[in-house]
């Protein structure tokens, strides 16, 4: 698998977190939210994740050196 580099990860994830700060600050800046999804987005894309929650922690794990939880499969289930 083909990782980002991890001075990226990191650098986004702390745009992502003062943009957070930006939004929650002045949430009707139509302006602010848009460039915060966009970079939730890049997060996303990056980290391999749907959500933004789930790409935030990858990436803080990821930047960390640790591994995260590791996530249910369909093996086992039935039909899976």
């Amino acid at each position: 698998m083909l990782l980002p580099d991890r001075n990226t990860v990191d650098r986004l994830l702390r745009h992502y977190r003062a943009q957070e700060r930006t939004v929650l600050a002045r949430p009707c800046d139509l302006s602010a939210r848009r460039r915060f999804e966009d970079t939730a987005y890049t997060l996303c894309v990056l980290m391999g994740e749907r959500t933004a929650r789930e790409a935030v922690q990858a990436a803080e794990h990821y930047v960390a050196g640790t591994r995260p939880a590791s996530r249910p499969t369909l093996e086992g289930l039935p039909g899976a």
